[in-house]
């Protein structure tokens, strides 16, 4: 029985003498502020610890945003304050205006519309060929579907497979996207807006197109900007000459009458055309929605992102502040999300518009005095990163083994050990050792001196060992001697069509391997012990790793003598 309760209380009885501060002070060791972070983390994101009440009050919260989107204007209150909004109009314009008469059309995004990973309203399934080829097309505006059928070539694959779904499932109007929650804390639930299915599509276009003007505009990749971003955090934890800023519901709290006022008309009517005017909410009725997007909406992050990118430069030029830029991005400001990041001197400045714009900052969250600093899940303490361990799972052995291995690397940073949590840990799963470049998912992470026996391969010299690896839930594409429907695996039974032209489309983008669609894990999560081969068992590539590698060595060593961690046979 795995009773988080009791591993809570031997988290507790470890640390007994570490001497907890309630809070992180300029005067505390790295170790002390370590287990502060722990001792707030560890429970934090626990499913089985959620509160009846999170619903409830991630509705609250929710409703409580929309209603702030519905009495928002933007009106100057103090001194630069219409300085401001004049430069964020201003550099919006020079974005979306690449020359005299020169706007961006329907093409510049059009080839990267997309349905997402996630749930579409009318969706059968979560996969790529059942949402467009075997499923009703959901919609919230008249021209999307006019839209799409013209987006299709008369002669593709695509447009043959269109044919045949619309005879069978054919378009239908919905009301606007449905509400429901997923798990953020234990205290509280994160509000997402599952989308009808062509808004979506078209969202995941526009909000691609807002992704190539952030790293035209403002070198921000969103794919590498999170590291960029906790890069800034941590300097500016040492050295404090930057601060960091996190808003409350920022994607629920842009508001339409701010975009309205602020972008292009021609880019607010795109917006406009395929958000989302209303939502159900989890009773059934229906909530008229007056922020521009939620989570769970195609464009709402590349859109935050632009818009605060935005702010922070407007605000830099008022101050006389020069952005730099480098080939990895920003260097004097980073952007992720409602994640911010300016320099010491603008923060406050920056915290100040960011109100004028109708954002709530957490006050609870932002830093720009003292020794530490966080944006995107990194924790900084005076240049160290001492972000604790969420344990939000403990299903089955996958998570427990990376709770341990998360565990055992958090010891060998702190100096501090935690044998009795990893006792007990480690009483929940088999001993199955894996090497250090392994997930942490995979099994217990064990250096090579204290491995004991290896085997190894004839052929390669290359050791072997057995890791838990996932097993990817899918069914055989349907074909059309086979009855025209197909059963596939998952908690409930259901059917899919066989449309060839759809098939052929989604086995060209790679959505259809070896004769198999893939499904998310949603349907059901599955593990098994597989045979892997590896040539370095402890791998490191820099003098910095190396360092690494032999504090976990020291660390698994002496957890090992308390018996904490299970031994090899």
């Amino acid at each position: 029985m795995r009773d988080f309760a009791e591993l809570c209380k031997d988290l507790a009885f470890d640390l007994q003498n570490v001497g907890l501060e309630a809070f992180l002070t300029s005067d505390i060791s790295t170790s002390d502020a370590r287990a502060i972070s722990l001792k707030s983390s560890f429970s934090k994101k626990f499913e089985g610890s959620t509160s009846q009440d999170a619903d409830a009050l991630g509705l609250k919260v929710f409703l409580e945003s929309n209603e702030i989107c519905r009495t928002f204007r933007l009106e100057a209150k103090r001194l630069f304050h219409e300085e401001v909004i004049g430069e964020v109009k201003h550099i919006l314009d020079d974005i979306f205006f690449r020359g005299p008469e020169q706007l961006y059309t329907w093409s510049d995004f059009e080839q990267d519309t997309m349905v997402g990973p996630g749930a579409s309203l009318g969706a059968r399934s979560y996969n790529f060929y059942t949402k467009l080829f075997d499923s009703t097309l959901t919609y919230t505006d008249d021209r999307l579907p006019h839209y799409y059928l013209r987006s299709l070539r008369p002669t593709s694959s695509w447009a043959a497979a269109e044919k045949q779904r619309s005879t069978e499932y054919g378009f239908a109007r919905v009301v606007g996207n449905r509400l429901s929650f997923a798990p953020k804390t234990s205290k509280i639930s994160r509000p997402i807006c599952t989308e009808p299915s062509l808004n979506m599509f078209f969202q995941l276009g526009v909000g691609s197109l807002f992704e190539r003007l952030l790293r035209r505009h403002f070198k921000i990749d969103l794919s590498t900007q999170q590291a960029n971003n906790r890069r800034l955090a941590r300097l500016g934890s040492f050295d404090g000459s930057f601060g960091t800023i996190d808003l409350k519901s920022a994607s629920d709290t842009v508001s339409l009458t701010l975009l309205k006022q602020i972008l292009p008309p021609y880019v607010y009517r795109w917006l406009e055309m395929f958000r989302s005017e209303q939502t159900i909410l989890p009773d059934g009725s229906v909530c008229e929605l007056h922020m521009v997007s939620s989570m769970g909406n195609g464009f709402t992050f590349p859109l935050q992102t632009l818009l605060f990118a935005t702010i922070v430069r407007a605000c830099y030029r008022v101050l006389g502040i020069k952005p730099k830029f480098s080939d990895s991005g920003p260097e004097n400001f980073g952007v992720y999300g409602d994640d911010i990041i300016v320099e010491r001197q603008a923060y406050h400045f920056v915290v100040d518009c960011l109100g004028l714009f109708g954002f709530t900052v957490n006050e609870e969250k932002s830093f720009n005095v003292g020794a530490f600093r966080e944006s995107c899940g990194g924790d900084y303490y005076k240049g160290a990163d001492i972000r604790g361990i969420y344990v939000k799972h403990l299903r089955d052995e996958a998570d427990v083994y990376s709770a341990i291995n998360r565990l055992v690397r958090w010891c060998s940073q702190s100096g501090i050990p935690l044998p009795t949590v990893i006792r007990r840990l480690s009483s929940w799963c088999r001993y199955l050792p894996v090497p250090t470049h392994a997930g942490d998912t995979e099994g217990l992470k064990v250096p090579l001196k204290y491995l004991g026996r290896t085997h190894r391969d004839k052929d390669t010299g290359c050791i072997k060992y057995r890791a838990l690896v996932p097993v990817p839930v899918r069914f055989k594409a349907p074909t059309g001697d086979a009855g025209g429907k197909r059963y596939y695996p998952g908690k409930r039974k259901r059917q899919i069509g066989v449309n060839e032209s759809g098939l052929l489309v989604a086995f060209v983008g790679g959505f259809i391997q070896d004769g198999r669609i893939t499904l998310r894990n949603e349907e059901q999560r599955r593990f098994k012990v597989r045979t892997r081969r590896t040539p370095h068992w402890d791998y490191y590539d820099s003098a910095e790793q190396c360092a690494q590698v032999h504090d976990w060595e020291v660390m698994y060593g002496m957890l090992l003598d308390s018996n904490s961690i299970q031994a090899a046979a």
